[in-house]
C-alpha cells in the first residue's frame, strides 16, 4: 500500500488544478518560504478528516478556499483527492485502488467521497484506523507534531503512541459504548422521573374526570337556554330597527325635494353670476391699465432725475482727473533719476564679485589635490591593517586545526578500540537472534490458521445478523404503521363516541326523554329509532331521507309509556317529540302483486324496510315507516317506476331524491355535509372492529420483534466475543510478526554493523596517517604567516607619517577658503538687493504711466456721456405728457362699469334669501333624521353587543345558534332555571374538562414507560460488560506495543547519536490507558536527563528517533514529513537523510524541505514556486544516478 497521487484544486494557494504523482521511495517537495509547499501536507491532513481550522493554519474552515489575488477572483470551492494503491489489501475494502476526496463550498457545505461515492467522515476514519494514516496518525508529521512530542505535557504524546499500538479502533468502540451507556443512564433517570410524575397524576385525574362529566352535562343545558334568550332579544331588536329605517327613508325623500328647489334657484343665478363676473373682470382690467400708466409716468420721471444726477457726477469726476494728471507726471521724473544711480552701483558690485570668485576657485583646486592624497594614504593604511587581520585569522585557524587534528587522532585511537570489541559482541548476538526466529516461525503459522478460522466464523455471524436485522427493521416499520393506524382510528372513535354520548344532532326534547329514561325517571322507553337500527353504507342516504325526522322518534313499550313521556315534556316545557308505541303501531306494506312487478323493473334496489337491520320486536315499526317506500338506483329509474304505478307509493333514490305518492318530488344539492346520524353509528362500529383487529396484529408483530431483538442480541454477544478473540489473535500475530521482523532487522543490522565496523577500522587507520601529515604542513604555514604579519605592520607606520604633513596643509587652506566664501556671498547678496530695487522702480514707473493714460481717456469719455444724457431727458419729458392724457380717458370708463355691477349684485341678493329659506327647512329635516339615526345606532350597538356576547361566550353566530334554539314560553321560569344551573356548576368548583381524556392517556403512558424502563436496565448491564472487555484488550495490547516502541527507540537513538541511552516511560503504570508518557535521554558524553533540558537540535533529533522507532514497529503505508529537520545542523541533516534512505525501498517518504542534504537523497523532486503572486505552481524533476553522483561531489 502506498500513496499514488494527490489532486488539489482551489485549496489555499493552489488556485488551478494540480496533480502530483508519487512512486515508492523518497520524494521531496522544495521551494522558498511562502511559496505554499506546506499547503500540500495540509491538503492531505484536510482530506483525511482534519476538522480544526487552526491546525490548518486558518481561523475558520472557509479559509482553506483560494481567496483570490489582485488579478484573480476567489474560487467557489476547495477540492482535494488522494489515490492509494491497495493491491496488498491493507485497507478493509474490495478495491485495489482507493480514492478519498473532500470538497467544501463557501456556503459551508462539505462532502466526502470514497471512490466517487459520497460517504461520511466516520467511514473514512474507520477505513484508515490502525494504519497510522489519518487525523491522529503518525504518517503526517510536521513541526506541530514534533512540538507535541517535545511538549512539557506528556499526555499530549499519547495520541501517537495509541495509534502506533493499534488501540485507536478499540478506543473509538469504547467511546461509542460509553456514550451509549451514558445515554442509557440518562434515559433511565428521565423515565424514573416520568414514572413518578405519572403515578402522582393518576389519582387526582380520576377524580377530576368524574367531576368533568357532570360539568359538561350542566354546561350544555345552560348553553342551550342562554343562546335561545339571546336569539329572542336579537329578533325583537331587528323588528324595531326595520320601523325606524322606514321613517328615515321618508325624511330623506323630503330633503331631496328641498335640494331640488335650491338647484332650480341656483340655475337662474348662474347666468347672472357669469355676467357679473365678466363685468368685474372688465373693471379689473381697466384699473390695471390705469395702474400701469401711473407706473410708467413714475418710472419716466425717475429716469429724468437719474440722468440729471449722472451729469453732476461726471462733471465732478473730470475736475478730479485734471488734478491727478499733473501729480503723476512729476513722480515719473523722480523715478528715472533713482534708476540711474542704482545701475552705477550694480556695475561696481559685479567687478568685486569676479575678483573674489577667482581667489576661491584657486584655493578649492589646491584643497582637492591635498584631500585626494590623504584619501589614498588612508586607503593604503586600511588595506595593510585588513591584510594583518586576515593573516591573523588564518594563523588562528591553523592553530585551531592543529589542535583539532591532535584531538581527532586521540579520538580515533579510542574508537578503534571500541570497534574491535563491538565486532566480537555483534557476532555472538547475531547467532542468538537466528535461534529465536526459528521458534517464532512455528508459533506464527499456528496463529495464522486460528485467525483465518475466526474470520470465517465472524463473517458468518455478521451475515446472519444482517439478515435478521433486515427482518427486524421491516417489522419495526410495520409496527409503526399499525400504531399510527390504531392511534388515528382511536382518535376518530373517541370523537364519534363522544358525539353519541352527548347525543349531538338530537333535538333537546329527545335528549331530555332519553336522559330521564336512562336515569330511571321514565319507564318503557326503548330509545330513539336511530339508536335501535343499523343500515349498510350503500343505503344510508336513502334511509335517512326516507325517515327524515322520524329518526328521532322515540319507541316506547306501549301507549302508557308514551303518555307519561309527553306529560313530562309538558310539565318541563322541553318541547315536542313523536313517540312510537310498540302496541299501537301497525305495519304498512306494498301489495304482494305490486311488489313482484316492482322487483322486475330496471333500477330496483329493494324495499326500504328490508334494508334496515333491527331487533325483531321493532320490525312492525319499521314496516309502518318504510314498508311502502321503494329504493331505486337513480332518478330516471324512479320516474319510470312512479309513472308505471301511477305514483301510488313513495320512491327514494340512492342519492336521496324522493318521489312522493301523489306525484310531488323532493331533491337538490347542499354543501358538504357532516357524517349523518345513521352513518355515525356505522362508522363507530367499523372503527371498533378495525381497532380490535389491528391491536391483535400489533401484539403479534411486537412479539415477533422481541424474538428478533433477542436473537440479534445473542448474535451481537457472539460477534463481540469472536471479535475479541480475533483481536487477541491479531495481537499475537502482530507481536510475532513484529518480533520476527525485529529479529530479521536485528540480524541485518548486526551483519551490516560488523561489516561497517571492519570498514571503519580500515578507514580510521588511513585517517590517522593523514592527520599526522596534515599536522606537519600546518606547523610550516604558521611560521610563514607570522613573518608576513610583521612586514605589514612596518608598512602601516610609513603611511601614517606621510598623512600627518598633508593634514597641516589641508587645515590652512580651509581657513582661506572660508574667508573668500564669506566675501563672495556678501557681494552676491548686495547685487541681488540692487537688482530688486531697480526692478521695483521700473515697475512703479510703468504702473504710473498706465494710470496717466487711463485718466486722460476716462475724462474724454465722461464729456461725451454728459452730452448724451441731456438729449435723453428731452425725449422722456414728451413721453410723460402723452401718458397722462391716456390715463384720464380710462378713469371715465371705470366709473360707468362700477355702477352697472352694483345693480346686478342687488338682484342676486334677493335670490340668496330664497335659498336660505330652503336650507333652513333641510336642516330641520336633517335634525329629525339625526335623532332617528342615533336611535338606530343605539339599537345596532345593542344588537352588536348581544351578537358579540353570543360569540364571546359560546363561539356562535346568529345562523349557527339557530340550530340550538329551544322554545322560550316563560322568560321568568327560564331565568330561574338558568340560575339553578349556574348554582350547580358553581358548586362543582374548578373543573378540568380535559381530565377524562387526560386520565386515559396518562394511564396508557404509565404502562408504556414502565416497559421502556425495564428494557433500558437490561441494555445498561450489557453495555457495561462490553466496555470491560474492550478495556482489557486495550491494556494488554498497549503494554506489549509500548515495550516494543521503547526497545526500538533505544536502538534508533544510539544510531542517530552515535551512542548514549534513551527510553520512554509511563508516568502512571497503574493507569496504563490514561498515563502520560515521559522521554528520558542521555546523549553521548552527557548525564542522564529529561529531554526538555537538551538543545533545540538535540530535541529535534530525539523526536525523529521516536518517529523512526514507531516506523520500525508498525510501519505506516506512507510518510509525509513537513520540515521536521529544519532545526538540525548540516551534519545531522545528512545523517537524517541517510536514515531515510535505509527504509525507502520498503516504505514511501514524501518530505517537504529546504535542506540540501535531504534534497540530494530524493528519487523525485517537486518544486513549488509563485511566479504569479499568491498562486502556487508545481514543477517536477526525476533525480537520476548522475545527479546523485554530482551532488555527492
Amino acid at each position: 500500500m502506498y500513496l499514488k497521487s494527490i489532486e488539489i484544486q482551489g485549496f489555499k494557494s493552489f488556485s488551478d488544478r494540480i496533480v502530483l504523482q508519487f512512486n515508492k521511495g523518497l520524494t521531496t517537495v522544495v521551494g522558498p518560504n511562502g511559496s505554499g509547499k506546506s499547503n500540500i501536507a495540509d491538503a492531505v491532513r484536510w482530506v483525511l478528516g482534519e476538522q480544526s481550522a487552526k491546525t490548518l493554519r486558518g481561523n475558520k474552515m472557509e479559509d482553506v478556499i483560494f481567496a483570490g489575488t489582485q488579478f484573480r477572483k476567489p474560487v467557489g470551492f476547495a477540492y482535494v483527492a488522494i489515490t492509494i494503491d491497495n493491491s496488498d489489501g491493507m485497507l478493509p475494502i474490495d478495491y485495489e485502488e482507493v480514492t478519498v476526496s473532500r470538497r467544501i463550498y463557501r456556503s459551508g457545505e462539505s462532502e466526502y467521497c470514497l471512490n466517487k461515492t459520497q460517504c461520511r467522515l466516520k467511514d473514512i476514519q474507520e477505513l484508515f484506523m490502525n494504519t497510522g494514516v489519518g487525523k491522529e496518525g503518525y504518517s503526517i508529521i510536521g513541526q506541530g507534531r514534533i512540538d507535541e512530542i517535545l511538549s512539557n505535557r506528556s499526555e499530549e504524546r499519547r495520541l501517537i503512541f495509541e495509534e502506533a499500538a493499534g488501540i485507536t479502533k478499540y478506543k473509538a468502540r469504547k467511546k461509542e459504548a460509553e456514550k451509549k451507556l451514558e445515554n442509557t443512564k440518562q434515559n433511565i433517570l428521565r423515565i424514573n422521573d416520568i414514572l413518578a410524575e405519572l403515578e402522582s397524576q393518576l389519582g387526582p385525574l380520576e377524580q377530576q374526570a368524574i367531576k368533568a362529566r357532570k360539568y359538561i352535562e350542566l354546561s350544555n343545558e345552560l348553553k342551550g337556554i342562554e343562546v335561545s334568550l339571546f336569539l329572542d332579544t336579537i329578533d325583537k331588536l331587528k323588528v324595531r330597527m326595520e320601523d325606524i329605517e322606514g321613517q328615515i327613508k321618508i325624511i330623506k325623500e323630503q330633503i331631496n325635494e328641498e335640494n331640488q328647489k335650491i338647484e332650480n334657484i341656483k340655475d337662474k343665478n348662474r347666468n347672472k353670476n357669469e355676467y357679473l363676473e365678466k363685468r368685474k373682470n372688465d373693471l379689473e382690467s381697466l384699473k390695471q391699465a390705469v395702474h400701469r400708466l401711473e407706473t410708467d409716468i413714475e418710472k419716466s420721471s425717475g429716469h429724468v432725475r437719474l440722468c440729471e444726477e449722472k451729469i453732476n457726477h461726471l462733471t465732478s469726476t473730470n475736475e478730479t482727473f485734471g488734478n491727478d494728471i499733473s501729480t503723476i507726471k512729476e513722480r515719473i521724473k523722480q523715478i528715472e533719476v533713482e534708476i540711474s544711480k542704482k545701475e552705477k552701483r550694480l556695475t561696481q558690485l559685479n567687478r568685486d564679485n569676479e575678483y573674489f570668485s577667482a581667489l576661491l576657485k584657486q584655493s578649492d583646486d589646491k584643497l582637492k589635490e591635498i584631500l585626494a592624497r590623504l584619501d589614498e594614504g588612508e586607503r593604503l593604511i586600511e588595506e595593510a591593517k585588513q591584510d594583518i587581520m586576515d593573516k591573523q585569522d588564518i594563523l588562528s585557524d591553523f592553530k585551531i586545526n592543529l589542535n583539532n587534528l591532535k584531538n581527532n587522532l586521540e579520538n580515533y585511537r579510542e574508537i578503534q578500540k571500541r570497534l574491535k570489541d563491538d565486532i566480537r559482541q555483534s557476532i555472538l548476538e547475531k547467532d542468538r537472534e537466528n535461534m529465536k526466529k526459528e521458534d517464532l516461525d512455528a508459533s506464527l503459522r499456528e496463529v495464522r490458521e486460528n485467525i483465518n478460522s475466526s474470520k470465517n466464523t465472524l463473517s458468518e455471524l455478521e451475515q446472519q445478523r444482517s439478515e435478521i436485522q433486515k427482518v427486524h427493521d421491516e417489522q419495526k416499520r410495520k409496527l409503526d404503521q399499525i400504531r399510527q393506524g390504531i392511534s388515528s382510528m382511536q382518535s376518530k372513535y373517541r370523537v364519534l363516541d363522544d358525539m353519541i354520548n352527548r347525543m349531538d344532532g338530537y333535538s333537546n326534547s329527545v335528549k331530555a326523554i332519553i336522559k330521564v329514561s336512562e336515569n330511571g325517571g321514565l319507564k318503557g322507553i326503548h330509545g330513539a329509532l336511530i339508536q335501535l337500527i343499523t343500515v349498510d353504507k350503500r343505503f344510508e342516504t336513502a334511509i335517512e331521507v326516507s325517515l327524515g325526522g322520524a329518526l328521532q322518534n322515540i319507541i316506547t313499550e306501549d301507549e302508557y309509556a308514551a303518555k307519561k313521556a309527553i306529560e313530562y315534556l309538558k310539565q318541563n316545557r322541553l318541547g315536542r317529540v313523536t313517540f312510537l308505541p310498540k302496541t299501537s303501531i301497525k305495519p304498512r306494506t306494498l301489495d304482494s302483486n305490486v311488489l313482484s312487478k316492482i322487483k322486475t323493473m330496471k333500477g330496483f334496489e329493494g324495499v326500504a324496510s328490508d334494508k334496515v337491520n333491527c331487533d325483531k320486536q321493532y320490525r312492525d315499526i319499521l314496516l309502518y315507516l318504510l314498508g311502502r317506500t321503494v329504493i331505486v338506483d337513480n332518478m330516471e329509474s324512479g320516474i319510470l317506476m312512479a309513472r308505471h304505478f301511477n305514483y301510488s307509493f313513495r320512491i327514494v333514490t340512492l342519492d336521496g331524491e324522493i318521489l312522493n305518492s301523489g306525484g310531488s318530488m323532493t331533491g337538490g344539492g347542499t354543501g358538504s355535509r357532516s357524517t349523518s346520524l345513521i352513518g355515525r353509528n356505522r362508522i363507530i362500529r367499523e372503527l371498533k372492529e378495525n381497532i380490535d383487529k389491528m391491536s391483535v396484529q400489533q401484539q403479534k408483530v411486537t412479539g415477533e420483534i422481541e424474538q428478533l431483538e433477542a436473537t440479534i442480541n445473542s448474535i451481537d454477544a457472539n460477534i463481540e466475543k469472536e471479535r475479541i478473540n480475533l483481536s487477541d489473535l491479531e495481537l499475537i500475530r502482530l507481536r510475532d510478526e513484529s518480533n520476527i521482523a525485529q529479529i530479521l532487522e536485528n540480524v541485518r543490522k548486526l551483519s551490516a554493523k560488523i561489516e561497517m565496523n571492519k570498514q571503519q577500522d580500515i578507514e580510521i587507520e588511513k585517517q590517522m596517517s593523514d592527520i599526522k601529515t596534515e599536522s606537519e604542513q600546518i606547523i610550516i604555514q604558521i611560521k610563514n604567516t607570522e613573518e608576513e604579519i610583521e612586514q605589514l605592520k612596518e608598512k602601516v607606520q610609513s603611511h601614517q607619517t606621510q598623512n600627518k604633513d598633508e593634514q597641516l596643509k589641508r587645515d590652512e587652506l580651509h581657513t582661506d577658503i572660508n574667508d573668500y566664501r564669506v566675501s563672495v556671498n556678501s557681494i552676491a547678496e548686495s547685487i541681488e538687493n540692487v537688482k530688486e530695487q531697480i526692478e521695483q522702480l521700473n515697475f512703479e514707473k510703468s504702473t504710473i504711466v498706465d494710470n496717466l493714460s487711463r485718466r486722460e481717456a476716462e475724462k474724454e469719455r465722461n464729456i461725451e456721456k454728459i452730452n448724451n444724457l441731456h438729449a435723453e431727458i428731452t425725449g422722456i419729458n414728451k413721453k410723460i405728457a402723452a401718458l397722462k392724457e391716456e390715463k384720464t380717458g380710462k378713469e371715465l370708463i371705470i366709473q360707468g362699469v362700477s355702477e352697472e355691477i352694483q345693480v346686478v349684485e342687488e338682484e342676486l341678493s334677493g335670490m340668496l334669501d330664497k335659498v336660505t329659506e330652503h336650507n333652513n327647512t333641510i336642516i330641520k329635516l336633517q335634525e329629525e333624521q339625526g335623532r332617528l339615526d342615533s336611535r338606530m345606532a343605539k339599537m345596532e350597538s345593542e344588537l352588536e353587543t348581544i351578537q358579540n356576547r353570543l360569540w364571546d361566550e359560546y363561539g356562535l353566530t346568529y345562523g349557527n345558534a339557530s340550530d340550538m334554539r329551544v322554545e322560550i314560553q316563560n322568560v321568568r321560569a327560564t331565568q330561574s332555571r338558568i340560575n339553578e344551573l349556574k348554582t350547580e356548576i358553581r358548586e362543582l368548583g374548578p373543573v378540568n374538562v380535559a381530565a377524562v381524556e387526560d386520565f386515559a392517556k396518562t394511564k396508557e403512558r404509565f404502562s408504556f414507560m414502565k416497559t421502556q424502563h425495564d428494557d433500558l436496565i437490561e441494555s445498561q448491564e450489557k453495555l457495561e460488560q462490553v466496555i470491560q472487555n474492550i478495556v482489557r484488550v486495550m491494556k494488554k495490547q498497549f503494554v506489549e506495543q509500548f515495550e516494543l516502541i521503547n526497545k526500538n527507540f533505544s536502538m534508533v537513538f544510539q544510531e542517530l547519536f552515535g551512542g548514549g541511552f534513551a527510553e520512554v516511560q509511563l508516568a502512571d503504570t497503574e493507569n496504563v490507558l490514561e498515563s502520560g508518557i515521559d522521554i528520558i535521554v542521555q546523549p553521548p558524553g552527557k548525564k542522564l536527563q529529561n529531554m526538555m533540558l537538551l538543545s533545540g537540535g538535540e530535541r529535534a533529533m530525539v523526536a525523529i528517533a521516536l518517529i523512526f522507532a514507531i516506523l520500525k514497529m508498525r510501519p505506516a503505508p506512507f510518510y509525509i514529513l513537513d520540515e521536521i529537520e529544519a532545526s538540525l545542523d548540516d551534519s545531522n541533516v545528512y545523517r537524517f537523510a541517510d536514515f531515510i534512505k535505509r527504509y525507502k525501498d520498503q516504505l514511501q517518504f514524501i518530505v517537504i524541505t529546504h535542506r540540501k542534504g535531504t534534497m540530494e537523497a530524493a528519487d523525485i523532486l517537486y518544486g513549488v514556486t509563485m511566479e504569479e503572486h499568491g498562486v502556487s505552481k508545481v514543477i517536477s524533476m526525476k533525480m537520476d544516478d548522475d545527479i546523485h553522483k554530482a551532488n555527492a561531489v
